[in-house]
């Protein structure tokens, strides 16, 4: 199977990884698994994974450190599963570089919904090759150049880049941009999508530079050039 379909699951309570990974291996996902962040890390990055079910609370490495590590060489995308259901804690995950949270106790269904929704985002179809000052979007490679150096951006970032140079020189609004992240599910509670969007476009200007896309206050964002 190739590396898309392969999950690793990073958890060191060993009941709950091993049910999901076996909850995967019956949905036709090659599982890795890893019970503790240093391996964990290694794996993420060795073992050509397509995508990452990660905990937060980890012996040796935390879930944190590990998803800040990883995003320095890999946009693969992550799962955060964790007892920590508070909001500061979800935003602080998504800052990281997180692709979904998902709080802990859940169902298996609902982690295959949410695994399935964001390779979907991963495969999806998107913009063709844009040039826009000195970056460069390539939509089907899924990949995002600055000044000829290609940046690591996660499936999320990535959505909303893709949904803003589709609709380049036109306003698209935080409904669009929460469309585009979480496609065919239910929307989060306002607020929420506020935050995850806020996030997500400050990442983009972090790694893209401050100027390639413009807010407009009460109505959304806006890619020029």
């Amino acid at each position: 199977m190739d590396a898309l379909g392969r999950v690793l699951v990073i958890d060191d309570e060993d009941s709950a990884r091993r049910a999901v990974a076996a909850g995967l291996r019956e949905a036709g996902f090659d599982t890795l698994e890893a019970a503790d962040g240093s391996t964990g890390l290694a794996q993420a990055r060795s073992a050509g994974v397509g995508l990452v079910v990660l905990d937060l609370m980890l012996p040796g490495l935390p879930g944190e450190q590990l998803l800040r590590e990883l995003r320095r060489t890999s946009a693969v995308p992550v799962i955060i599963v964790s007892a920590k259901r508070e909001e500061d804690d979800r935003i602080a995950a998504l800052d990281l570089g997180a692709d979904d949270y998902l709080v802990k106790p859940f169902t298996l269904r609902e982690l295959l919904a949410r695994v399935r929704a964001v390779l979907r985002r991963s495969e999806s179809d998107a913009a063709p090759v844009l040039t826009i000052g000195q970056i460069t979007i390539d939509g089907p490679a899924r990949i995002a150049m600055r000044a000829g150096e290609r940046v690591p951006l996660t499936a999320q970032e990535f959505a909303v880049l893709d949904c803003l140079v589709r609709h380049r020189g036109r306003i698209v609004t935080r409904a669009m941009l929460d469309t585009a992240i979480h496609p065919g599910e239910s929307p989060p509670p306002p607020e929420l999508v506020s935050n995850i969007i806020d996030v997500l476009v400050l990442r983009l200007r972090k790694k893209l530079g401050h100027d390639l896309i413009t807010t407009r206050r009460g109505q959304g964002f806006i890619v020029d050039g």
